[in-house]
Parts: structure tokens; sequence; C-alpha cells
């Protein structure tokens, strides 16, 4: 009787291919160093430089109405959600609250915005923009969208998504990594303070 033909080798496992090189610096889009600093490259000064030129682009509008940058985030912030405290208002803005109290001090000396006292709470100062205030947004607020459609021009809707969503984890990045940096940086507390609120607003998972 003849012998059955002998079975073949067992074959190797499978090894789990490598991850690419491609895939790995898609997570880290950075070498870990760098001998030189290139501006050309940098997203500090990119971020910067964009930032710069968007807020010299608006201040002669601004000036027609003799006020600055940051009174005008403040009245954006109040027509777009009115009735806020100091501190909430800090956190909208990104603004110390130093500097935020000048500010609302004087657009309140303008007319453009009032502080009431909440009835719960005496203590608690709420800030609304008046009817002044408010027509001045509506006077403003299309040129600074032509502003920042002037910016984006030739960007497609998808680019568009993307940038954001970088510059949105480019903030959270340098926040949720300053734990450990001192708190007498007011600008870091204030952002820290804006990280806060955010994570208690997001809906869970």
């Amino acid at each position: 009787m003849p012998k059955p033909p002998p079975s073949p080798p067992p074959r190797p496992h499978a090894r789990a291919p490598r991850e690419s090189s491609a895939s790995a610096s898609s997570r880290e889009p950075l070498p870990t160093e760098r001998t030189d600093h290139d501006l050309d490259h940098s997203v500090g000064y990119l971020l910067n430089r964009a930032a710069s030129i968007i807020a010299a682009r608006f201040s002669d509008d601004l000036k027609a109405h003799n006020i600055n940058l940051q009174t005008w985030r403040v009245l954006a912030a109040l027509r777009h959600e009115d009735h806020q405290t100091l501190s909430d208002l800090a956190s909208h803005t990104g603004s110390e609250l130093s500097y935020l109290s000048r500010a609302v001090g004087a657009l309140e000396s303008k007319g453009y915005v009032q502080r009431s006292e909440s009835p719960s709470d005496r203590r608690n100062i709420h800030l609304s923009i008046t009817r002044s205030g408010a027509a001045i947004v509506a006077e403003l607020a299309p040129r600074a969208w032509q502003i920042e459609r002037m910016s984006v021009k030739g960007v497609t809707a998808h680019e568009l998504a993307i940038t954001l969503k970088t510059l949105r984890a480019v903030y959270s990045n340098l926040v949720d990594s300053s734990e450990d940096t001192s708190l007498v940086n007011r600008k870091l507390a204030v952002a820290r303070r804006v990280r806060r609120r955010e994570a208690r607003e997001e809906p869970p998972e």
C-alpha cells in the first residue's frame, strides 16, 4: 500500500506589517530636534504674522468708531451672547481680567455696555450691550466678515476645516501642557480657565 505524501511544513506566522515611516510621521509632523529656527516653517511665527495682518486690515474701521481690537471683541462677544459676567467675557475673549476691566470701563463711558446686578447675588455683576453698542457691531460685522473671507481666498472648504481643527489643536496642546508652568503668566491663567470651561461644556462621548 503506497504511503501518503508527506504533509507540507507549517507556514510561518505572518508578522504584522511594520508601521511605515509616513504613518509614524503623520502623528509627529515635526522632527524631535532642529539645529536652526526657520521662520518660514514656524507655526508660531506664521500664526502671529497672519493674526497681525488681519488686525491691521481691520484697525482703520475700528478707529472710525474710536474703539480698538480688544473693545471690539467685547462688543462682539456680548452681541453674540448678552448678559455675561466679567469672568465669562475673559473666557470668551481670551483677555486678562485687568485689561478687560479697563476695556469694559471705556465702553461703558461711551454708552456701549451697561452693568446690572444679579437678582440672586448683588456681588455678581452682569454686562450687557446697549442699543448703541449693538448698532456698532451691526455696522462693523460685515467688514470683519469681508476680511475673514478675504483671508481664505483660494482655500477650499475642506482645507479651511482642517486649518481650524489644527489651530484648535495647537491651542489645546500648548494650554494642556502648561500645568507645570508658573501661574505668574496671566495669559496662561486665562487660557487654562477657558479650557476648563470648554471641558465642562463638552458633551460626554
